[in-house]
């Protein structure tokens, strides 16, 4: 019969997001595709009313398909437009998660990004990293934003209790059994999937022209973190320029979450200033444009092991040289060079060899392409279902007005 799989995703999720808002738009639109017994909706606590007014759901005879409600706004990491405390037009206060989820008769809740709460009721938990816990050093995850604190109260309720918890490795998988104590057997291992090209990027030429790129260059897009670890890839392109002799340029895209000034201060320092090009955030068809026209993706990011660029370079046919942290391997199998993201020298020498060997070059882009295909978002949704359909003989056990006698 199959599953209602009540799905949770953040209301003020937009491509300024980044990699969180990617997965999930991808994963979203091939929902529907997938040929699966169970049945998705969105659950919607901003939209007001009560009962069947909350959300859409698909019609049995359509199972898979994916009901277009507005998305989610509720707990870790989300907003609503309401307070609890207030009331909508029909002068009631607006449903908990726990409420809605009962009401649409959601037998699973699955919150596709790493946020959520705890709920009575089955639900899927998703795990991206465990930085905070890795890399506490970093004020990201530490002092500001979502603080360390913020991280771990979220993490250390909603992982114990949930019936399935989503990660992209098995070195993902080792982390949160061995940090939150998690049954490895609940861990389900799904690896990212490669997002295709949403519109045809533009040729190189007109791309280099639009953005005032003159010659060739090697690309990283992210936002502007501490960890994201611009610095040390700005004292490799001064070491790749010095010794290599390789005339290029760096173009960075993102926007700005502080760190910003400190890495334009550093290039100046450098003597970096007339080779590095910050775009802040671009239109998506650009940004695939940019990756095209590169001769590289470089990602140098401290954390891991699951990250979106690579990915879409692959599906691009971009080369990539990536940071070596636990779980790249995995991720990224032979299609990548990587690096030590501490070391700039080790940065510098794998950049010159896929610059320099047109052979190596060909061979990256050729594995690449072929992760991605196989890691389509078609097959992550299709990976999820199959463990739904092992969850369903669990779950039919009892159903959705179950109590205790």
């Amino acid at each position: 019969m199959g599953l209602r799989v009540g799905l949770v995703v953040p209301n003020n999720w937009t491509p300024e997001a980044g990699g969180g808002w990617t997965f999930t738009e991808a994963i979203l639109k091939a929902l529907p595709g997938v040929p699966a017994a169970h049945r998705f909706l969105i659950l919607d606590l901003d939209s007001g009313g009560t009962g069947g007014q909350h959300c859409k759901i698909a019609p049995p005879a359509q199972p898979g398909l994916l009901s277009q409600a507005a998305a989610l706004g509720s707990g870790f990491f989300m907003k609503r437009s309401r307070k609890d405390s207030e009331v909508d037009s029909s002068g009631l206060p607006p449903p908990s998660l726990e409420e809605l989820a009962r009401r649409q008769g959601a037998d699973v809740v699955w919150f596709l990004t790493p946020m959520g709460e705890p709920l009575p009721l089955p639900y899927i938990a998703t795990v991206w990293d465990l930085e905070h816990r890795k890399q506490p050093c970093f004020p990201e995850v530490s002092i500001t934003g979502w603080t360390w604190e913020m991280r771990e109260r979220l993490y250390s309720s909603l992982l114990p209790r949930a019936s399935m918890i989503i990660t992209g490795t098995h070195a993902g998988k080792e982390e949160v059994a061995h940090y939150y104590r998690i049954n490895p057997a609940i861990v389900a291992v799904i690896p990212f999937p490669a997002p295709a090209p949403l519109i045809a990027p533009a040729d190189a030429a007109a791309i280099k022209a639009k953005y005032g790129i003159d010659g060739n260059f090697l690309f990283y897009p992210a936002q502007f973190w501490p960890h994201k670890n611009h610095i040390n890839l700005l004292h490799a392109m001064r070491i790749l320029i010095d010794k290599s002799g390789l005339d290029l340029c760096l173009v960075l895209t993102g926007s700005d979450k502080g760190n910003l000034p400190h890495v334009l201060k550093a290039a100046g320092e450098l003597g970096l200033s007339d080779r590095l090009l910050t775009l802040g955030f671009v239109p998506r068809e650009d940004l695939c444009a940019l990756y095209k026209a590169s001769m590289a993706l470089v990602f140098p990011s401290y954390f891991g092991p699951d990250n979106f660029p690579p990915l879409e370079a692959f599906a691009l046919g971009v080369p990539v040289i990536a940071a070596a942290v636990k779980g790249a391997k995995e991720q990224l199998g032979q299609a990548a060079l990587l690096f030590d993201p501490s070391d700039p020298a080790d940065m510098a020498t794998k950049i010159t060899s896929v610059c320099r060997n047109p052979a190596l070059r060909e061979q990256m882009i050729a594995q690449g392409r072929e992760i991605a295909k196989e890691r389509s978002p078609e097959a992550y949704a299709a990976a999820l279902c199959s463990h739904l359909d092992k969850f369903e003989a669990i779950r039919r056990c009892w159903g959705s007005d179950y109590r205790h006698a």
